[in-house]
Parts: structure tokens; sequence; C-alpha cells
């Protein structure tokens, strides 16, 4: 996916970010081969964001359209992508984007683009060996890899696309120009930091807007420090199921992509398959070269 002598933007839309986990996220990058430029001087952070605006949607759009550049990496998720969506010019060149969280909102926005959903520069370091390798061998333009355990929790095989993200991030953009579509797609959720309670009623806000209409299957990955109360005798998998077990497709929860240190890449629009009574995912194809 990344071809030799290719280079890499780095650009921060999101959230504020920490120097010290950017310059290890760009160590590890660089000794695995890739050409990483920050897209810079970065802006002074305003309150929770890593500049204002003006500065963010700025060097994005740098990103995304300067010929120096063949693909993109974020830096950070956090907050901050919703606010500069609308102030995109409509007719970027295509470019692949990587990045999780946050950046949900913008693979939203590009739906058709092959993004890379994976660990931002600032999670790389905490994201385990294998996750990190894993990405390495997808921008590589690899074959993929071994199919994905989890736990079945409603049986049936599915085949289609995979799209989705960050469940927060759906549920903000419904009612939005940039509300997705996973009609025929496998929807992949993660989240991070939310009780239980918080999870029905984001899954209950993409229900509601139509997000889950016709939805292929149902891909869940990590729910990271998403405690339940305690002595309780439910499991994250009832809340899941209050809204996903009646929609008659396969469902698969503990995949290995989220906020945890098992963050393992996907990509946007490529084919995989999801069978719910083996609990696996299994990806197909490797990814294409730059185009």
């Amino acid at each position: 996916m990344i071809q030799p002598g290719a280079r890499i933007a780095a650009v921060a839309p999101s959230g504020a970010f920490r120097p010290e986990l950017l310059e290890s996220g760009l160590t590890i990058a660089r000794a695995a081969g890739f050409d990483v430029a920050p897209i810079g001087p970065f802006p002074a952070p305003l309150r929770y964001l890593a500049g204002d605006d003006h500065a963010r949607r700025d060097a994005l759009v740098t990103a995304l359209s300067d010929p120096a550049y063949d693909a993109v990496w974020l830096v950070r998720g956090g907050y901050g992508l919703t606010r500069i969506l609308a102030a995109l010019p409509p007719d970027l060149p295509e470019r692949p984007i990587i990045g999780f969280s946050d950046a949900t909102a913008l693979f939203c926005a590009r739906p058709t683009w092959a993004h890379v959903h994976g660990p931002m520069l600032h999670s790389l370091a905490a994201s385990d060996a294998d996750s990190q390798r894993a990405l390495f061998d997808l921008l590589r333009g690899a074959s993929p890899e071994a199919p994905w355990r989890g736990d079945g929790i409603v049986g049936g095989r599915a085949q289609a696309p995979v799209v989705g993200g960050n469940l927060c991030l759906l549920a903000a953009l419904c009612g939005t120009r940039h509300q997705l579509d996973a009609r025929g797609r496998i929807l992949m959720l993660e989240e991070v930091g939310e009780p239980a309670y918080k999870l029905d009623r984001l899954l209950q806000q993409i229900r509601s807007a139509g997000v889950l209409d016709g939805v292929a299957a149902v891909a869940v990955g990590e729910l990271h420090d998403c405690h339940l109360p305690p002595g309780v005798t439910w499991t994250h998998n009832d809340v899941l199921m209050d809204h996903l077990g009646g929609l008659g497709v396969p469902v698969v929860t503990g995949l290995p992509f989220g906020h945890g240190a098992r963050n393992h890449p996907f990509v946007w629009g490529h084919h995989a398959t999801l069978d719910g009574d083996a609990g696996t995912l299994t990806h197909h194809g490797a990814a294409p070269p730059l185009a």
C-alpha cells in the first residue's frame, strides 16, 4: 500500500497531543522503514484541541493535497475533526489516511477512500507488537493476517466490505450529512471509557438514526475501560444484544481492534467474512498500492 520511497504526512487535526508520544511514534515508524514527515510547525494547543480550527484545517488540507505526500498519518484522536469537516474542500484527491478514534469522522466524510483504521502515531508505542507488525505489513501491501478471533454472539456468515470505527463518533455524526451509510456492509464498532448506560445510549442513537438498517453483519472490537457497575450479573454482550440481536445478521464481539494495546488494522471498503458461529473475522485481499 505504501510504495518504496513514498512520503507520509503526519498531521494533528484533532486533540492536543504529547510531543514525546509523537516522537516515540515517529521513531517506531521510521525504524520500520516509513518516511514520515510532520507538517509543522504545529500550532499552539487551544484548550483540548491541537490548535485552532483554521490551523488544524489548513494543515489537514495540505497533508491531503500537497503532491509531496502520498499518505497521511494522524497524530492523535480525541476530539476536533467534526469541527472542521464542513470546511474541507470537496475536491481533495484521494489519499490513504491512517488513524482511528476521532478519525472515524473523517473516514465517514470520505467513505469511498481506502482509509486504514489503525494506531495513531501518538498511540503507536502503546500498541502491542502484533498490532504494530500487522499495521506495517498491511501498509507494505502484504497478504491479510490470520483470521481475527472473538466471541460469536449471533450466528451466521456474511461477506461484505468493512466500514465503521468509534461508536461515539458514529453517533455524533447522526443527523449530519456525514452520517454513515452501512447498508450491505460489515459495521465495525469500538469504544473507550464509556459506562454501560452510555454504550446503551450510543447504540440506541445509531439505531434510531438508521445506521444499523441493512447492515450485513456487526463486528465489535474492544470496549476499552468501559467498566460495568460492581456486582452486576450482566455483561457488555447483554447491552449489545438489546440493539444488535434483532437485526438478523451475524455479530461477533471481542475482536482485536480499538483503544487498547490490541489495535490491529483494517482497510475501509475491503471485503471480509464475519462468521458468527466460529467467532472470526477474515480479511480478504492485500491492500492496493497508492494511487
